[in-house]
């Protein structure tokens, strides 16, 4: 565990660094892209183990691929396919799924038009919120999320300018062959722009009068209207279908009510500073909160790739608090709360597999 806490201190840290803050983003992005592509991949959870399985045992190299009856989507089996092709060891695709895992990242980081220092404070969250259980497994849905996000930052951009908005819909089409559940943004994509439109506080005021009638009243009839939704869809999305007996655990309040609050902090201090993007993602913001309420396995899916609105909500929510002392234990006050949500993550996730970290030729 002290290695995870470590490098989120180092992170953190870089927020402190008014000159060659952007050297010290990218030194620490070199030292994320380390952290996972030689971490031992004999310690993970169940999907990492299946994971490993299916490039053993089902990938064959690029010259055969034609032959191949695809288990997953197209473009993580072409990806474990070149990295056999290369070399027949999973430490391969590993280095090779990190690499791409991690430039996207630093696209993101980019994309968001955020100060360097910001940048490295949502690092900073992100790393202690999300970043292991995403990247040390190899998710397929991992670089779907980072490209769904890349589509995200760039409505801003785009939206308006004919011809442009094309790159978005590119993005998505990508994510969805890395993980069936990204074609569902195509819809929510051009919402986002719709949405934009919206006065902020009639927004916010929607958002949450939407969120609590479906986290406490609504969720069966929401079900109901997802399970049909699916069966539309066909044989690839039944896998998010509810089983009859099957046991569905409640939402977590905790995890609901952290970004709730955040996302009202967000609202609040959305006047006391200029930010290009900071409708978008207040917008963005808006879609995980709403689908982080809905208790179906497809929203869950899709909570994660609207996230990256909650977690620039955290870091501009800073601005909330104009006096400098007050900022200062803002900040203070995150670093504890997130360092101690790595902790718990870490001891939870996977029955605690990930706190043994080691590097890989010592395994």
């Amino acid at each position: 565990m002290v290695y995870y806490l470590g490098i989120a201190t180092l992170i953190f840290m870089g927020y402190f660094t008014s000159k060659n803050s952007d050297k010290y983003l990218n030194f620490m992005l070199c030292i994320l892209f380390m952290f996972i592509a030689l971490h031992n991949p004999y310690l993970t959870g169940t999907d990492g183990r299946s994971y490993r399985a299916y490039f053993k045992t089902h990938i064959p190299t690029l010259s055969h691929f034609s032959e191949y009856n695809h288990t997953y989507e197209i473009g993580y089996a072409l990806l474990n396919s070149l990295a056999k092709t290369i070399h027949n060891n999973y430490f391969t695709f590993q280095l090779i799924y990190s690499f791409i895992a991690i430039f996207l990242l630093g696209l993101v980081l980019k994309k968001t038009k955020l100060a360097d220092q910001e940048k490295l404070l949502l690092l900073f969250v992100y790393f202690c919120y999300r970043f292991f259980q995403n990247s040390m497994e190899f998710l397929r849905q991992n670089i779907a999320i980072l490209l769904i996000w890349l589509a995200v930052l760039s409505v801003n951009d785009y939206y308006q300018e004919k011809g442009k908005d094309k790159i978005k819909y590119l993005l998505t089409i990508i994510a969805w062959t890395f993980h069936r559940s990204a074609i569902f943004n195509l819809i929510l994509l051009p919402l986002i722009e719709r949405l934009k439109r919206t006065n902020a506080k009639k927004l916010v005021i929607i958002t949450s009068v939407a969120s609590f009638g479906i986290l406490f009243l609504g969720n069966s009839v929401i079900s109901n209207i997802v399970q049909f939704a699916i069966v539309i869809g066909g044989e690839r999305y039944a896998s998010y279908l509810i089983s009859p007996g099957e046991v569905i655990l409640p939402i977590n309040l905790v995890n609901y009510g952290i970004r709730y609050v955040f996302y009202i902090m967000y609202f609040l201090s959305i006047d006391n500073y200029e930010y290009s993007k900071k409708k978008t993602i207040l917008v963005v913001a808006s879609l995980a909160i709403i689908c982080g309420s809905i208790n179906q396995n497809i929203f869950t899916r899709l909570l994660e790739y609207y996230m990256i609105g909650i977690y620039i909500a955290i870091v501009k929510s800073k601005h909330l608090m104009t006096a400098r002392r007050s900022r200062n234990l803002y900040l203070l006050i995150l670093y504890v709360a997130f360092m101690i949500i790595l902790a718990r993550n870490l001891m939870s996730v996977s029955s605690g597999t990930y706190m043994n970290y080691q590097l890989y030729p010592f395994k």
